[in-house]
Order: C-alpha cells, then sequence, then structure tokens
C-alpha cells in the first residue's frame, strides 16, 4: 500500500525530502489545517514534521492516538541533536529523530529504512482490519482432470505480473484461487485488496477504487484513499467486474494502461504498482456482444482467463472437499473430528450443488452444528435429497474398507454411471461425449477401457449399455450427467 504522508517541514527540506523519496511507496498529502487535526481524523500513515512544529497540540494529539492503537508513525527532524530533546520526542510517541543536515545518501538510507517499517506496521493494521484469510494452491485438491488442468495453469500464473480473469458459477471459489495466486507469488508481501463491483452504486464504486479528497463532492469531510492506493505493492481483486458500469469501464482501462490513478476532486495522477485479478460469473463475450462491456477492457483484464469448473461436474472431488472441510471448521472452532456417515455421503455426492463449493461449506457447517457432533448423517443434512436405494446398499461394503480404497471405490463407480449416462446421450459418439465432459478424447478413451465400457454399445436404439464391475454409483442409475 502506498503510504499516505504529511510533511510540515520547511520549504527547502520538503523538497529535498520528497526528491530522496522519489521512489519509495508514498504518497505526500497536503495538509488541510493543522497537522494536528490530520492526525486526529487518522487521515495519514507517516507524519513529517520539524521540532518546531511539534508543539502542545501535536504531541496531545499523538497520545491520544497512541493509547488507542491506531498512532500514525512520526518522524520528527531537528537541526542539532541534544540528548534531552531526542529522549522527550521519543517519548511523545515519534518513530525516529532525524537530524536535517545529514548529507543525502546517509538520509535517503534512513528514510527508505524507516518507510519501509512504517509500510510493514500500516499493512499489518491493514491486514488485520480485514481479516484475510491464508490461502495456497495446495488446498485446492482435486481428481479432475479439467480442475488440474485448470491449477496447472494458475501455478504458471504465481510469478507472473499479467491481469489475470478468473470467470465461473457463483461459490466456485474464484476469489480463494486469486488469493491462493497472490499468497505464493512475489506480491505476497504486499496486500490483497477485494471488492464487489456489483454491490455498490457508481458514485461509491469510482471513489471506493479510486479515493478521493476533502471537499470533492457534498459529504466529503476528509479525504479517502482509494483500495488502488491500498493495494499498491500487491493484488487488487475486482469481484463481479461484469457488474461494472460503462463509464466506470473507461476510467479502469486508463488505470491499467497507465497505471496511474487520479483521486475524485484530484488535481495529480498517483503512481500505482498493482497486479489486478478480476472475475465474473457473466459471459463476458456475450456481454461485449451487447455493448454492455468493454472489449478493450476485456482483453486488458483477460491477458490470461481461467474457467472454474462448478461442482457437478466434478463430483469425484466431493469426498476430498467434504472431509477438507470439516477438518478445517473442527480446528477453527475447537471441535473435535466429525466423521460423515455413508449415507451422507451418498446423498451429498448426489446432490446438484447449484451454490457450488460455497453452498457445500454451508451445508456441511449447519450439519455438524445441528447433529450430534460427532457423525453426520443424511438427517443432518436439511434440503439434501438421499441418496439411492442402490446407494445404501453399498455402505457396509465402503465402511469395511480404508479410507483411500473406499474412495478410489467410489470415484470408479461414480465416473462409470456419470460415462454411461452422458454415452447414453451422445448415442456413443466419443468426441462429442468427451467435449461435453470438458476432456479430451484421449482422456475419455482411457476411462472407458478403465471402466469396462465400450461405446458401440451406446449406438443404435439408446438402450442401457452393459456395465462390468457393479460397483456402487455416487448416482442414482439412469440420473441425467450434467
Amino acid at each position: 500500500m502506498l503510504l499516505r504522508t504529511l510533511a510540515s517541514l520547511p520549504a527547502a527540506l520538503t523538497r529535498r525530502v520528497e526528491h530522496l523519496l522519489a521512489a519509495a511507496p508514498v504518497r505526500f498529502v497536503p495538509a488541510a489545517g493543522p497537522v494536528a487535526a490530520a492526525i486526529d481524523r487518522g487521515q495519514v500513515d507517516l507524519v513529517l514534521v520539524h521540532v518546531h512544529r511539534f508543539g502542545p497540540a501535536l504531541e496531545r494529539a499523538l497520545r491520544r492516538q497512541r493509547d488507542g492503537g491506531q498512532a500514525p508513525d512520526v518522524i520528527v527532524f531537528v537541526d542539532e541533536e541534544e540528548p534531552r530533546q531526542r529522549a522527550q520526542l521519543l517519548g511523545n510517541g515519534a518513530l525516529a529523530v532525524l537530524n536535517g543536515t545529514l548529507d543525502d545518501a546517509s538520509l535517503a538510507e534512513v528514510l527508505a529504512a524507516l518507510v519501509q517499517r512504517a509500510r510493514g506496521a500500516a499493512m499489518q493494521r491493514l491486514r488485520a482490519l480485514r481479516s484475510e484469510p491464508p490461502a495456497s494452491l495446495a488446498d485446492f485438491v482435486s481428481k479432475s482432470d479439467e480442475m488440474l488442468r485448470l491449477l496447472a495453469v494458475a501455478r504458471r500464473m504465481v510469478d507472473s505480473d499479467a491481469n489475470l480473469l478468473l470467470t465461473g458459477e457463483t461459490g466456485v471459489g474464484k476469489e480463494r484461487l486469486a488469493r491462493a495466486i497472490h499468497g505464493e507469488g512475489p506480491r505476497r508481501d504486499g496486500p490483497f485488496v477485494a471488492i464487489n463491483c456489483g454491490a455498490l452504486p457508481e458514485p461509491l464504486l469510482e471513489s471506493e477504487l479510486f479515493g478521493h479528497e476533502q471537499g470533492a463532492f457534498t459529504g466529503a469531510v476528509r479525504a479517502h484513499r482509494g483500495l488502488f492506493e491500498l493495494a499498491h505493492g500487491g493484488t487488487l481483486f475486482l469481484d463481479e467486474v461484469g457488474e461494472m458500469p460503462p463509464s466506470l469501464q473507461v476510467k479502469l482501462l486508463r488505470v491499467l494502461q497507465d497505471r496511474r490513478i487520479r483521486p475524485v476532486g484530484g488535481e495529480r495522477d498517483v503512481a500505482v504498482d498493482v497486479r489486478v485479478m478480476a472475475a465474473t460469473n457473466r459471459d463476458l463475450l456475450a456481454e461485449m456482444q451487447a455493448g454492455r462491456f468493454r472489449a478493450d477492457l476485456f482483453y486488458r483484464l483477460a491477458v490470461v482467463a481461467l474457467l472454474l469448473p462448478p461442482l457437478r461436474e466434478r463430483r469425484a472431488d466431493i469426498p476430498v472437499l467434504v472431509q477438507n472441510h470439516l477438518e478445517a471448521w473442527c480446528v477453527r472452532l475447537n471441535r473435535r473430528p466429525i466423521t460423515v456417515a455413508a449415507d451422507a455421503l451418498a446423498a451429498l455426492c448426489a446432490h446438484e450443488w447449484p451454490g457450488n463449493v460455497r453452498e457445500l461449506a454451508n451445508v456441511l457447517e449447519r450439519a455438524a452444528l445441528l447433529g450430534d457432533g460427532q457423525e453426520i448423517t443424511a438427517r443432518d443434512l436439511a434440503g439434501i435429497a438421499p441418496a439411492s436405494r442402490q446407494q445404501r446398499a453399498t455402505d457396509g461394503a465402503l465402511l469395511a474398507l480404508p479410507f483411500a480404497a473406499a474412495e478410489a471405490r467410489w470415484r470408479d463407480a461414480f465416473e462409470r454411471e456419470y460415462f454411461t449416462a452422458l454415452l447414453r446421450e451422445c448415442r456413443g459418439r466419443v468426441g462429442l461425449a468427451a467435449q461435453r465432459a470438458g476432456i479430451s478424447v484421449r482422456t475419455l478413451y482411457g476411462k472407458l477401457q478403465r471402466l469396462g465400457l465400450d461405446k458401440l454399445r451406446f449406438r443404435g436404439d439408446g438402450g442401457a449399455a452393459e456395465v462390468r464391475g457393479g460397483d456402487a454409483a455416487c448416482f442414482a442409475a439412469g440420473e441425467r450427467a450434467p
């Protein structure tokens, strides 16, 4: 993030300091009134002040802010070294006391170190305020070919600074993936700042993104720092970017091109160093054709585009997701481990999940809270239909196996039923079935061979195919594939 810095120094020293900090993550802001008032209003992160202007009002403001835990860092400049004065200034809350007669090289080195320290403290406050959860690509465990390909591309994007567009249905984990890419990349020590572009009206969204100066409009009683400024050195995540009004699309395009913002009511541009990741559940290509989304902005955002598949298209991942979510929930609330009964797991695998992973997490948390605290059964899954009789008949057999073996058998059974239904609808046309499943023809042929399915049996009148190896399935027999 850019440190909002207020300099209350003699003119010559102000110019010198601004020159020495030209490359630092600092934005100098003018003092709209006394320095103490700016501190009281919480307008700045860093104050550069000369000792002659360090009066009683400033001392009281620093003490109040220090006692409240929100004090900006203060660097005091002096003309001569006086030990007693230095001790008093530090005791009043100053971060450092610097002699203004230092040569440029020495002063630049000291200021750079102090700015870095102040920025670290401001970053910690920002993270605490936003409660940023840690994320890693290792959190994404999948057995879906499509998801594995997506994660391979995501890993290649970690060290890149290119803009990234994440698409997919609501709840598939677009923001979580963006946080993981940020958390493993070179900007990991910078902030990850997220905003939902569809949650705010246009004037508020513009102010949130770019900030505004005091008095820029009615009600702007103090300056407000925008999210581009807060995300300096890190990543800005624009959720639901397809909801952004056309006029703001133009301004966002300009920022992506020039890497400079101008706060509302401001007179000067501010340089920002931000990686932009955007997400949407809309079809932006259709939005472009309809004239609701700018083509030039789309191509700026979608340097790389990733489509996250819905949960119903990767049901083999459901057992692992269930286990991971419950383990994380129990650790977070310091609860004893909770198991999932076979009938509950069958019901979870068979559900359509219109809310995707987010819905799955909510269902599991509700079941864990309302159940007996030891095991989740099908009765605890409100709104989730029970599994078929064929599935329930195999519960005992699955429970007799170790988890890995049971999971493998369940996965094979699900894939057999899925591809049986899909090939039946496609009349044995493997190319069409592969396209609908989102996998390559070669991958599909490999699965058919492993599962004992013959494409020729699905041609003709579309009758049921012979299935070798009668394992249970996550789907009821004859259920349509997604």
